[in-house]
Protein backbone atom coordinates (compact mmCIF):
# COMPACT_ATOMS: atom_id res chain seq x y z
CA UNK A 1 0.00 0.00 0.00
CA UNK A 2 3.01 2.20 0.99
CA UNK A 3 4.49 1.69 -2.82
CA UNK A 4 1.30 2.87 -4.39
CA UNK A 5 1.02 5.94 -2.70
CA UNK A 6 4.68 6.69 -3.08
CA UNK A 7 3.77 5.98 -6.94
CA UNK A 8 0.81 8.74 -7.08
CA UNK A 9 2.95 10.91 -5.18
CA UNK A 10 5.24 11.07 -7.59
CA UNK A 11 2.87 10.99 -10.38
CA UNK A 12 1.44 14.25 -8.86
CA UNK A 13 4.79 15.86 -8.49
CA UNK A 14 5.71 14.66 -12.12
CA UNK A 15 2.31 15.92 -13.63
CA UNK A 16 2.37 19.57 -11.84
CA UNK A 17 6.51 19.99 -12.70
CA UNK A 18 5.37 19.24 -16.14
CA UNK A 19 2.61 21.69 -16.46
CA UNK A 20 4.83 24.44 -14.75
CA UNK A 21 7.35 23.68 -17.55
CA UNK A 22 5.09 24.05 -20.27
CA UNK A 23 3.69 26.96 -18.94
CA UNK A 24 6.86 28.72 -18.51
CA UNK A 25 7.96 27.65 -22.46
CA UNK A 26 4.83 28.78 -23.51
CA UNK A 27 5.28 32.86 -22.00
CA UNK A 28 8.88 32.64 -23.79
CA UNK A 29 8.03 31.63 -27.02
CA UNK A 30 7.26 34.81 -28.50
CA UNK A 31 4.65 35.31 -31.87
CA UNK A 32 4.50 31.29 -31.64
CA UNK A 33 3.06 30.99 -27.94
CA UNK A 34 -0.82 29.54 -27.17
CA UNK A 35 -2.44 32.07 -25.99
CA UNK A 36 -4.38 30.05 -23.23
CA UNK A 37 -7.99 31.82 -23.37
CA UNK A 38 -8.62 31.80 -26.76
CA UNK A 39 -11.36 29.25 -28.28
CA UNK A 40 -8.89 27.81 -31.07
CA UNK A 41 -12.26 25.02 -31.88
CA UNK A 42 -15.20 27.43 -32.05
CA UNK A 43 -17.94 25.23 -33.25
CA UNK A 44 -20.08 26.63 -36.12
CA UNK A 45 -24.11 28.04 -34.68
CA UNK A 46 -26.28 26.21 -37.33
CA UNK A 47 -29.63 28.33 -37.66
CA UNK A 48 -32.65 26.20 -37.70
CA UNK A 49 -34.30 25.56 -41.16
CA UNK A 50 -37.88 25.09 -42.13
CA UNK A 51 -36.37 21.71 -43.13
CA UNK A 52 -35.78 20.66 -39.60
CA UNK A 53 -39.35 20.77 -38.34
CA UNK A 54 -41.18 17.81 -37.82
CA UNK A 55 -42.89 15.88 -40.33
CA UNK A 56 -46.42 16.28 -40.29
CA UNK A 57 -47.91 14.18 -37.47
CA UNK A 58 -45.63 14.93 -35.12
CA UNK A 59 -41.68 14.30 -33.97
CA UNK A 60 -39.94 11.48 -35.19
CA UNK A 61 -39.71 8.15 -33.34
CA UNK A 62 -37.74 7.60 -30.30
CA UNK A 63 -34.68 6.14 -30.67
CA UNK A 64 -34.14 7.19 -34.69
CA UNK A 65 -31.51 8.41 -35.93
CA UNK A 66 -31.78 11.83 -36.58
CA UNK A 67 -30.46 12.32 -40.32
CA UNK A 68 -28.54 15.50 -40.56
CA UNK A 69 -27.55 17.26 -44.27
CA UNK A 70 -23.92 18.42 -44.61
CA UNK A 71 -24.57 22.73 -43.41
CA UNK A 72 -23.67 24.59 -46.34
CA UNK A 73 -21.19 27.70 -45.08
CA UNK A 74 -22.95 30.79 -43.71
CA UNK A 75 -20.39 32.66 -46.09
CA UNK A 76 -20.98 32.64 -50.03
CA UNK A 77 -18.82 30.57 -51.12
CA UNK A 78 -17.04 30.99 -54.68
CA UNK A 79 -16.25 28.73 -57.38
CA UNK A 80 -12.56 28.61 -59.20
CA UNK A 81 -14.11 31.01 -62.02
CA UNK A 82 -15.30 32.95 -59.63
CA UNK A 83 -12.25 33.55 -57.58
CA UNK A 84 -10.04 34.22 -61.19
CA UNK A 85 -12.72 36.53 -62.33
CA UNK A 86 -12.62 38.57 -58.73
CA UNK A 87 -8.46 38.17 -59.09
CA UNK A 88 -8.55 39.51 -62.91
CA UNK A 89 -10.73 42.44 -61.89
CA UNK A 90 -8.78 45.80 -61.40
CA UNK A 91 -10.16 46.35 -58.15
CA UNK A 92 -8.30 43.45 -57.03
CA UNK A 93 -4.69 45.96 -57.63
CA UNK A 94 -7.00 48.66 -56.11
CA UNK A 95 -7.06 46.80 -52.62
CA UNK A 96 -11.05 46.97 -53.23
CA UNK A 97 -10.68 42.96 -53.39
CA UNK A 98 -8.58 41.24 -50.83
CA UNK A 99 -7.36 37.87 -50.56
CA UNK A 100 -6.67 36.57 -47.86
CA UNK A 101 -4.52 33.01 -47.01
CA UNK A 102 -5.62 30.83 -44.19
CA UNK A 103 -2.44 28.45 -44.22
CA UNK A 104 0.41 28.53 -42.27
CA UNK A 105 3.73 30.11 -42.45
CA UNK A 106 5.57 26.90 -44.47
CA UNK A 107 2.66 26.16 -46.98
CA UNK A 108 2.41 30.39 -47.63
CA UNK A 109 5.77 30.77 -48.29
CA UNK A 110 5.71 27.51 -50.98
CA UNK A 111 3.49 29.87 -52.79
CA UNK A 112 0.06 31.59 -52.74
CA UNK A 113 -2.39 33.65 -54.58
CA UNK A 114 -0.79 36.95 -55.97
CA UNK A 115 -1.09 39.86 -53.41
CA UNK A 116 -2.78 37.86 -50.85
CA UNK A 117 -2.35 38.06 -47.33
CA UNK A 118 -1.39 35.67 -44.74
CA UNK A 119 -3.73 35.59 -42.01
CA UNK A 120 -3.56 31.93 -40.58
CA UNK A 121 -6.13 31.55 -37.46
CA UNK A 122 -3.93 29.37 -35.25
CA UNK A 123 -1.82 32.73 -35.17
CA UNK A 124 -4.20 35.26 -36.12
CA UNK A 125 -2.93 37.89 -32.84
CA UNK A 126 0.13 37.94 -34.72
CA UNK A 127 -1.50 38.31 -38.30
CA UNK A 128 -4.46 40.48 -38.12
CA UNK A 129 -2.86 43.54 -37.56
CA UNK A 130 -1.82 44.05 -40.76
CA UNK A 131 -4.67 41.79 -41.97
CA UNK A 132 -7.30 44.03 -40.64
CA UNK A 133 -6.12 47.23 -42.38
CA UNK A 134 -6.51 45.76 -45.44
CA UNK A 135 -9.36 43.66 -45.01
CA UNK A 136 -11.95 46.77 -43.32
CA UNK A 137 -11.96 49.15 -46.11
CA UNK A 138 -12.69 46.10 -48.79
CA UNK A 139 -15.32 45.35 -50.48
CA UNK A 140 -15.14 41.88 -51.17
CA UNK A 141 -12.83 39.66 -49.00
CA UNK A 142 -11.86 36.07 -50.39
CA UNK A 143 -10.57 33.87 -47.60
CA UNK A 144 -8.97 30.45 -48.57
CA UNK A 145 -6.79 27.80 -47.15
CA UNK A 146 -5.88 24.35 -48.90
CA UNK A 147 -9.15 23.30 -49.88
CA UNK A 148 -10.53 20.07 -49.87
CA UNK A 149 -11.86 19.23 -46.17
CA UNK A 150 -9.53 22.40 -44.46
CA UNK A 151 -11.78 24.47 -42.55
CA UNK A 152 -8.85 27.21 -41.65
CA UNK A 153 -10.48 29.85 -44.23
CA UNK A 154 -14.06 29.26 -42.59
CA UNK A 155 -12.09 29.89 -39.44
CA UNK A 156 -11.06 33.07 -40.61
CA UNK A 157 -14.18 34.21 -42.12
CA UNK A 158 -15.96 33.76 -38.14
CA UNK A 159 -13.15 35.55 -37.02
CA UNK A 160 -13.57 38.63 -39.53
CA UNK A 161 -17.27 38.81 -38.47
CA UNK A 162 -16.15 38.58 -35.03
CA UNK A 163 -14.20 41.34 -35.32
CA UNK A 164 -16.86 44.04 -37.06
CA UNK A 165 -16.02 42.91 -40.92
CA UNK A 166 -19.48 43.09 -42.45
CA UNK A 167 -19.92 38.90 -43.42
CA UNK A 168 -21.98 40.34 -46.60
CA UNK A 169 -18.42 41.61 -47.91
CA UNK A 170 -16.72 37.83 -46.78
CA UNK A 171 -16.28 35.15 -49.45
CA UNK A 172 -15.21 31.79 -48.99
CA UNK A 173 -13.45 30.08 -51.46
CA UNK A 174 -13.81 26.31 -50.88
CA UNK A 175 -11.24 25.06 -53.60
CA UNK A 176 -8.56 27.09 -51.90
CA UNK A 177 -4.81 27.02 -52.98
CA UNK A 178 -5.01 23.41 -54.04
CA UNK A 179 -7.49 24.01 -56.85
CA UNK A 180 -5.85 27.56 -57.70
CA UNK A 181 -2.22 25.47 -58.08
CA UNK A 182 -3.99 22.87 -59.97
CA UNK A 183 -5.25 25.79 -62.58
CA UNK A 184 -1.69 26.91 -63.69
CA UNK A 185 -2.19 30.06 -62.41
CA UNK A 186 0.06 32.57 -61.13
CA UNK A 187 1.26 32.36 -57.92
CA UNK A 188 3.92 34.36 -55.64
CA UNK A 189 6.36 32.46 -53.24
CA UNK A 190 7.91 34.03 -49.93
CA UNK A 191 6.68 35.89 -47.06
CA UNK A 192 5.00 39.09 -49.07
Amino acid sequence: MRSISATVGQTVILLVLAVAVGLGVNTVRGKDKINLSRNYFPQAVRQPSPSDAPAAGGATEPGAPELAAEPKSEFSELSLEDVIALYDDPRSSTGEFVFVDARADGPFRDGHIPGAVQCDYYRSEHNLPGVLDRVYGAQKVIVYCHGGDCDDSLLVCREFVNLAVPMECIYLFRGGWEAWKQSGLPFDQGEK
